[in-house]
């Protein structure tokens, strides 16, 4: 069968996690709540609010999916600070600002997407985040992917988180292809392949700097230009 879609995930697939970015990004909230709420907001008081009203994440086992907003809005609560809508929608943008500035795309993700887009490949990527897909265009622009990138579908979205379908099947109606046709690549034997799978699709599992091993049922690579030499062959897996 050919493939005529290409789906990825976000964090870990095609960019680089920051590990303090979350810290960066509440000390960020701080500084907007000292400035337009009036409080006296200390370094720390955000980030001690957020980590107490996130819900519990547990990758391959946690199904719902929570949304920036609903957070930061739980979290100003729970510090007392005053807040409206408008204040809300605008520390979540901050927040999420702050968490992406220091993401870096992989060098060979950037090589991919590019053959992709020239060899006609339509393109998503299936992310489990807090924050809403359409948040991401900004940040996917800034880092010279946005002609590469047809949808971008967060698990915040729909509500539900991978391995649930859900998120899958929201991205393969954006392309237009079904599932038979697309295959997903990701970096969680946990949540993107199950998830790929429960939607029908054909995976393949990326493990960077580490020793690959074959896996029962789909691919293994280390580096995502060798998707190139996969599509180029037709390979059916």
């Amino acid at each position: 069968m050919a493939i005529h879609a290409v789906l990825f995930d976000w964090d870990g697939t095609i960019v680089s996690n920051d590990p303090g970015a979350i810290d960066l990004a509440a000390s960020a909230v701080d500084a907007y709540a000292r400035k337009y709420l009036g409080v006296d907001a200390t370094g720390g008081d955000f980030a001690r609010a957020f980590q107490s009203v996130v819900p519990p994440y547990t990758p391959g086992e946690t199904g719902t999916s929570p949304v920036i907003g609903r957070i930061i809005g739980e979290a100003m609560t729970w510090l007392g600070w005053p807040c409206g809508t408008n204040d809300v929608e605008a520390c979540s943008r901050l927040f999420f600002e702050e968490h992406m500035r220091h993401q870096e795309v992989y060098d060979d993700a950037r090589a991919l997407l590019s053959s992709l887009k020239f060899r006609g490949y339509r393109v998503a990527v299936v992310s489990n985040a807090i924050f809403p897909g359409h948040y991401f265009a900004t940040r996917v622009n800034e880092l010279g992917l946005a002609g590469y990138i047809d949808s971008f579908v967060s698990s915040a979205d729909v509500g539900l988180a991978k391995p649930n379908p859900a998120p899958f099947r929201r991205a393969l109606a954006d392309l237009g292809v079904e599932p038979h046709d697309a295959i997903f690549v990701g970096d969680s034997p946990v949540t993107d392949i199950p998830g790929a799978r429960n939607a029908g699709m054909r995976a393949v599992l990326l493990q960077r700097n580490q020793q690959v091993h074959d896996r029962a049922g789909f691919l293994v690579i280390q580096r995502l230009t060798a998707l190139n030499g996969i599509l180029g062959e037709g390979t059916v897996f």
